[in-house]
């Protein structure tokens, strides 16, 4: 199966199905290291496992890809702010 279209949607099913891995194993096919939807479903599936560096490294891609991607560029902004939080009163005793 090469088809860009079929093997994404096939990922899709798989992820929406409890099958990371085996999601994340389809997206890299090298017919879709270029294709922008590929790359934003795999930022996506690392998204929800809580894998916040893989997922911001492929949202970003996806910005490289097209800079006008907001739905990648909303994710870009809700990893960091995740990542930059912090509770003050942790660090006051």
């Amino acid at each position: 199966m090469t088809d860009p279209t079929a093997l994404i949607e096939k990922a899709r099913l798989s992820w929406k199905g409890e099958r990371q891995e085996e999601a994340l194993a389809l997206l890299e096919n090298p017919s879709l290291q270029e294709n922008p939807t590929a790359i934003f479903l795999a930022g996506e599936i690392h998204y929800s496992a809580q894998n916040w560096g893989a997922a911001l490294n492929k949202f970003r891609r996806c910005l490289q890809m097209d800079p006008n991607f907001q739905a990648a560029q909303t994710y870009v902004d809700l990893i960091l702010n995740i990542l930059g939080f912090f509770h003050t009163d942790q660090f006051n005793p």
